[in-house]
């Protein structure tokens, strides 16, 4: 209803401009005036066209005045795409990143069943053993029996012993009383001594089994201590295990929903920021510029959300031996270079940034007149034009980026005049056919003295010829 509103507003505003231009036409055209010296008509031709130019002008002011849209679709539209660019871009990060999550939670699970299957093994040790153990409890008491009957036995024998000793005892006294008799008692004298022996020779067979029996319960009950010690352990590596593997998921879950929810303060592989070290300076010159750069580095990564807890810092180097290497390298050296400060993980908002050092020496890549990159357009269309040659600055950045040309406060590094993007959209327009679109170096470019300032040129491509 609004459109329709708008475009009736329009055409009356338009019909009373017109209205009245042909009213003054008719009028100059009665009076015969004349303007800058012309005839009557061409004056009235001149006050027909500018008729039409306010009512041109009338309606794109009311369209601008009337709706919000407009307005941005006329000053703001540039600003739009850029943002749009680079929101698509950081939602291909993005999603990138969380696909590599996803493989190390996979992986993770993997281990997590690695570690199942471990404590399934350990779980089956752990019954074979109690069986064992089972076993030898079983014959411990077994044993424990045979000793009791054993000791019972060597009781009786003990018993018998005594009793065959007294009977000894008695025979000799018998004998000393009744010498006369020893012909008819030497039988059974000789019979006494002989059951004696095999009495004496049977207890000490009984104690020496006696002996074996006890040192095999002793045996038994060694083996059944380190049996449950053996126990004891396994089960503290089973209930090692289990908490472990609880922890790694555990630890999974939470890093992948801080993923998922948290918000990237820096990207894996982003500059944070860049400077130039001059060429002569001394170990201690050179660490001073570094440190500095590091505490402009530092308030960035305060400034996007990155933080170390308990400090007032966000910034992290490598190692401290990175950093001594490459104050010892810069020093060493005779020209200038870039040092970029290079994020070597994604970092979410809260969590410590850690940076690499990394350094160019300053040389010369592209002389003028170089081309830098190009590329070919075969549409017509403004928004199409539009998207390739944005699509062509932002590869001259990335390759700016590789040569390790000296950053801008935005990051980027490429550099175009906007009346020269401008001629070059209506270039591609004018010529027919497909064109390649050249990205010339419009100055010498070295790495550290920026930006990779560009001029491009418009030519037919190869496989159509100009008409």
């Amino acid at each position: 209803m609004y459109g329709v509103t708008l475009i009736a507003v329009l055409g009356l505003v338009g019909g009373i401009i017109a209205y009245i231009g042909d009213r003054i036409g008719m009028k100059v055209g009665r009076s015969r005036l004349s303007l800058f010296g012309l005839r009557p008509k061409h004056t009235s031709v001149i006050v027909t066209i500018c008729t039409g130019v306010i009512i041109a002008g009338a309606s794109i002011a009311a369209l601008t005045i009337a709706s919000q849209d407009v307005r941005t679709a006329l000053f703001h539209m540039k600003e739009i795409k850029e943002a749009l660019a680079t929101s698509e871009a950081l939602y291909q990060s993005t999603k990138a990143q969380l696909d590599e999550v996803e493989l190390q939670l996979m992986e993770q699970e993997k281990q997590a069943a690695e570690l199942t299957l471990q404590i399934q093994e350990k779980t089956r040790m752990y019954a074979e053993l109690d069986e064992q153990l089972q076993t030898v409890v079983l014959q411990r008491d077994a044993a424990q029996q045979e000793l009791n009957d054993a000791r019972t036995a060597l009781e009786d024998i003990t018993q018998r012993y005594e009793a065959t000793k007294l009977q000894y005892e008695q025979a000799l006294s018998d004998l000393e009383r009744a010498k006369s008799e020893l012909n008819t008692t030497r039988t059974q004298l000789e019979e006494a001594i002989t059951q004696l022996a095999r009495e004496e020779k049977r207890y000490d067979n009984m104690k020496q089994i006696n002996e074996r029996l006890d040192a095999r319960i002793r045996e038994l009950q060694e083996t059944e201590e380190r049996m449950r010690q053996q126990m004891a352990i396994l089960s503290e590596e089973y209930e090692s295990y289990i908490r472990r593997q609880e922890g790694i998921i555990m630890e999974a879950t939470r890093r992948l929903q801080e993923i998922q929810q948290g918000d990237f303060a820096f990207q894996s592989g982003e500059i944070l920021l860049a400077t130039i070290i001059d060429a002569g300076m001394t170990v201690d010159q050179v660490r001073s510029e570094l440190l500095t750069f590091l505490r402009q580095v530092d308030r960035l990564a305060l400034e996007r959300g990155a933080s170390i807890d308990g400090k007032s810092s966000a910034v992290k180097v490598q190692s401290e031996e990175h950093f001594n290497q490459v104050v010892e390298a810069l020093a060493q050296q005779n020209d200038k270079f870039v040092v970029r400060a290079v994020s070597i993980s994604n970092t979410l908002v809260g969590d410590p940034v850690i940076v690499r050092l990394v350094y160019f020496p300053n040389r010369l890549i592209y002389r003028k007149g170089d081309i830098v990159s190009s590329t070919v357009v075969t549409t017509k269309f403004p928004a199409d034009i539009e998207a390739a040659l944005l699509e062509l600055l932002q590869e001259v950045s990335v390759i700016g980026l590789e040569q390790g040309m000296i950053t801008k406060a935005d990051g980027s590094v490429g550099d175009v005049s906007v009346d020269d993007f401008l001629n070059a959209m209506a270039e591609v327009r004018r010529l027919p056919g497909p064109v390649v679109v050249n990205a010339v170096a419009d100055i010498n470019i070295w790495t550290a003295i920026g930006p990779l300032k560009v001029r491009l040129t418009v030519e037919p491509a190869a496989n159509e010829p100009a008409k």
